[in-house]
């Protein structure tokens, strides 16, 4: 949990941790310099099981260094702003031990603060296929919400770059072994004017989409040229030619590396709104 001037709301973030079900963990509070209450707010708190450490500035320096110091043989990852269900823990455990293969474990989200409301929700992925096709175009889970195996994470080199690093990532991690996504909601996801999102929103978006690019060449086996192509099919959420959108399900759908009923379903509907 990396916490720089958590003050606001990270009493409840680390509550929601400290009263999981699920107790056999250490909380990692990961500081990078705070100049608020941050570190008393966590210096208040007598439970032997939170570590407080400190780090370079900056998101991604905290995020490989807490992960270095972790002593588990898997790593949960939650903001300082948003709140886990008491079952959280539990949950993504037991599902992670149902497939031996897995090395990376999502859920869905409740979206909590301002102006919830407006805010669309994209369709949630279930299996490995349709989480790797999104990842073509978007960034398809909240990161407050992943669990994923210490043992691969540091295989694939940890966190990349200075912005969204988590998208980075999971397009790495997810050629390593199996991708579990849970339907429930076990994760509070805060909307506030503060956050790192908001606050770099137009770098992120440059680099979310050098990401995504990325993606498409390596899931679908395509050039750079066809990569970028495939993208903006994609990215234009069904707004594109109909053309275009045939292009994509002949030249590139067949190329996805991961094939499952829900990717079948997804491109089907897709279809069916190009048609009307």
């Amino acid at each position: 949990m990396p916490v720089w001037n958590a003050e606001q709301f990270l009493a409840e973030a680390v509550d929601s941790i400290l009263a999981q079900s699920f107790s056999d963990f250490e909380l990692l509070a990961v500081d990078g310099g705070s100049t608020d209450r941050t570190l008393e707010i966590l210096a208040a708190y007598a439970d032997s099981r939170i570590r407080i450490l400190r780090a370079p500035p900056g998101i991604v320096a905290a995020l490989n260094f807490g992960s270095s110091q972790a002593r588990g043989s898997w790593i949960a990852r939650q903001d300082a702003d948003d709140i886990s269900r008491p079952n959280r823990l539990e949950t993504q455990w037991a599902a992670v031990q149902r497939e031996p293969r897995a090395v990376f474990c999502h859920t869905d989200v409740e979206l909590i603060g301002q102006n919830v409301a407006a805010i669309g929700r994209a369709r949630f992925p279930r299996s490995q296929a349709f989480f790797a096709l999104r990842l073509c175009y978007q960034c398809p889970v909240v990161h407050s919400s992943v669990l994923f195996k210490t043992e691969a994470f540091r295989a694939v080199g940890g966190y990349h770059g200075q912005q969204a690093e988590d998208f980075d990532l999971w397009g790495r991690l997810v050629e390593t072994g199996r991708v579990v996504g849970l339907s429930e909601k076990l994760i509070q996801f805060r909307i506030h004017d503060l956050s790192a999102s908001k606050r770099h929103s137009e770098v992120m978006t440059t680099t979310a989409e050098q990401i995504a690019i990325r993606h498409c060449q390596r899931f679908m086996r395509l050039s750079e040229t066809d990569a970028r192509h495939a993208y903006a099919v994609l990215s234009a959420n069904g707004r594109c030619r109909r053309a275009e959108w045939i292009w994509f399900l002949r030249r590139c759908a067949p190329r996805l590396r991961w094939k499952s009923p829900e990717l079948y379903a997804w491109l089907g509907l897709q279809t069916l709104k190009m048609l009307r």
